[in-house]
């Protein structure tokens, strides 16, 4: 009787999920019919989840990586009584909870927003890593507090992304044996065939990637339980490579043209008879397949009802544990580091943030991080290694674009902060994990050093001059550009304590002045650090060119005309601040704006009074720092000239 409930179940699945694309007038139907059979076995049999309790932190996590089959996750999700029939209706339509790629605000079952192919992947093994670390943290002899398995559903479009081929090579390096990787196996995309554009044998190259693999059949449920059973009890990483037929038993089975559309009406009807429906009219189906789903979420309950007892015991034992766990899942933490004892200064403001990491590896269990192997020069690490010595440091080798969708997971996961580190010039491969992680309001903080044209020898590859505004036109990311150790300190408090926006830390390769002029430990968006009782101008600048502003304005000074200078580390929170700017004194006198980089955004300041800046423009020479800094203008004699003839 199961058995035909089971194969039932799966076509009202494909049923409801046809019936909600066609209502919305556009979808993907391929995934939404053909991954039916393995959504259903998974979220039916397998996903520890509980329905009262949403975002149980001991629940299995599940990530669509293939986010355009959304459909095929909604449709159990409904019988299974987590989403309603309006729900269901309400497809693709503004603020449902069924929106066209799944999104975390949507909907407490959603575990991470995709949609961007291969990011999906990334974030499972940021998941997987996570629960690396709390297991080493927080599991006692007899108290599995952390043991849940990460699950990834993925299409044959999301291992051709680079971004999962690096989340791959390193899960299976650092042997994440509760992260199982599931391949909608149908050999059909967009434009082709998938063996026309990757010819690779994706379960030999799992092998070498040391992952574990099965092979199932979309039309064998069986088959599809029992390779998740053993991969369960993998002692590695699993992939499991499900063979299915896009969009199957439709006019465009197996074809390209199955990804996406809807069916006619008469398309529809022949399709639910096809595959044995007997109730035809859209989102209606018979109760039986309701009351078997249902059972299968009642079922749930026993583990979750063990691991709360369990929960209990261990509070009881561990106390002091057991207050950080929920601090870390309830966001409670608050950071200080004001402790924090810097012991040079006049120093590059790459260095500080060695001192900075310290203080944090030693006083918050809920920072993990690392860099794509530019620790010794970015200086973001952490003392003990998270997979080998129960550390929070992550080695994630020369995968920028990995290391930012990762950590995205380990974020969607548990709540914990993550600091990442590489060379601003890299901050490009990035841009895809920033963004969609931005989207998610996940408070990374991102540490990119060797800013400008500083950089020198390296060469035009290496001189950053263009991302600072790439980064800055994201919502929900800020660029922190600090001038000294006072403000990088700022930059670091604040982005622990943000809670949604990504944080862009920019440091220098280079010495340059420490003036701290600010509270330790506060971060203004703006604020004047050379004073004038009167002034003729106000001269802004971030960073490295804080330094130089003051030496221009000094020079002006000598020339009767009077500069204040005001450090801008958080441009963003001044040009939307018009109190600021009026405290500020901006709109009294001429502004001019220096900054190593090629950002517009200083321009939103002209409405305020006469304005203009010295700004990077075009790629620089293999050259010593400070003279291609100076070739490109940035020199304090040349500056005094421009801003002479500004303030004609």
């Amino acid at each position: 009787m199961s058995n035909k409930l089971e194969k039932k179940l799966v076509a009202s699945m494909q049923g409801i999920a046809l019936d909600s694309i066609n209502k919305a007038g556009q979808g993907h139907i391929g995934m939404a019919i053909g991954a039916a059979p393995i959504t259903y076995t998974l979220f039916g049999k397998h996903l520890n989840i509980n329905q009262n309790d949403p975002k149980w932190i001991n629940r299995d996590r599940f990530v669509l990586s293939a986010g355009h089959g959304s459909m095929s996750i909604y449709s159990i999700m409904h019988f299974l009584g987590l989403l309603s029939k309006q729900d269901m209706m309400d497809h693709k339509h503004l603020h449902s909870k069924t929106p066209s790629h799944p999104e975390i605000d949507s909907n407490d079952y959603i575990d991470a927003s995709t949609g961007p192919l291969g990011q999906g992947v990334a974030m499972a093994v940021g998941m997987a890593l996570s629960q690396k670390y709390l297991q080493s943290k927080f599991n006692k002899e007899n108290f599995e507090i952390f043991n849940h398995d990460v699950y990834a559903l993925h299409g044959d479009g999301c291992i051709q992304e680079g971004v999962a081929l690096e989340a791959i090579q390193l899960a299976g390096t650092l042997n994440l044996d509760r992260l199982i990787l599931i391949h909608d196996f149908n050999n059909i995309q967009i434009d082709s065939h998938s063996d026309e554009v990757n010819g690779v044998n994706l379960i030999e190259f799992f092998k070498s990637q040391n992952f574990e693999t099965f092979v199932a059949n979309v039309n064998d449920l069986e088959s599809i339980d029992l390779a998740i059973q053993q991969a369960k009890k993998a002692k590695k990483p699993s992939y499991i490579q499900v063979h299915s037929v896009i969009a199957a038993n439709t006019p465009n089975a197996g074809k390209s043209s199955g990804h996406n559309g809807i069916l006619k009406p008469e398309e529809t009807l022949e399709f639910k008879k096809k595959i044995g429906l007997t109730n035809t009219i859209p989102f209606e189906y018979d109760n039986d397949v309701y009351e078997y789903a249902h059972s299968l979420m009642e079922n749930k309950n026993v583990e979750y009802e063990k691991w709360l007892s369990l929960f209990e015991s261990y509070k009881s034992k561990y106390e002091k544990e057991a207050e950080m766990i929920s601090a870390i899942s309830s966001k409670e933490i608050k950071y200080d580091l004001t402790g924090v004892e810097f012991t040079e200064t006049n120093v590059a403001t790459r260095n500080y943030i060695n001192t900075i990491m310290k203080y944090i590896d030693k006083n918050f269990d809920s920072v993990v991080g690392g860099s794509a192997d530019l620790a010794a020069a970015t200086k973001v690490a952490f003392s003990k290694q998270l997979n080998s010595e129960s550390g929070k440091n992550i080695k994630y080798g020369i995968r920028e674009f990995a290391m930012a969708a990762i950590n995205n997971g380990i974020y969607l996961d548990m709540n914990l902060k993550t600091v990442d580190g590489t060379f601003l010039a890299f901050a490009d491969y990035m841009k895809a994990g920033i963004r969609l992680g931005a989207l998610m309001e996940i408070p990374s903080i991102h540490v990119f050093t060797h800013d400008s044209y500083q950089v020198g020898g390296d060469g035009p590859t290496h001189q950053p001059f263009d991302q600072i505004p790439m980064l800055r036109a994201m919502s929900n990311v800020k660029v922190v550009r600090p001038c000294d150790e006072f403000e990088m300190l700022g930059a670091f408090q604040y982005g622990l304590n943000s809670k949604k926006d990504q944080i862009a830390i920019i440091g220098c390769r280079q010495n340059i002045k420490s003036f701290n002029a600010i509270k330790k430990g506060s971060l203004p968006a703006a604020y004047v650090i050379k004073n004038q009782i009167s002034y003729d101008l106000s001269i802004l600048a971030s960073g490295s060119e804080v330094q130089l502003a003051v030496e221009v304005s000094n020079l002006l000074e000598e020339k009767g005309i009077k500069a204040q200078v005001v450090s801008v580390p958080v441009l963003q929170d001044l040009v939307t601040n018009e109190s600021l700017i009026k405290t500020l004194g901006l709109n009294s006198k001429p502004i001019y704006a220096i900054e190593a980089t090629s950002d517009s955004m200083w321009y939103r300041l002209a409405k305020y009074n006469k304005f203009d800046a010295f700004l990077a423009e075009g790629y620089g020479w293999s050259e010593d720092g400070q003279k291609v800094y100076e070739l490109k203008g940035f020199e304090a004699n040349k500056l005094v000239e421009r801003i002479q003839e500004f303030l004609k």
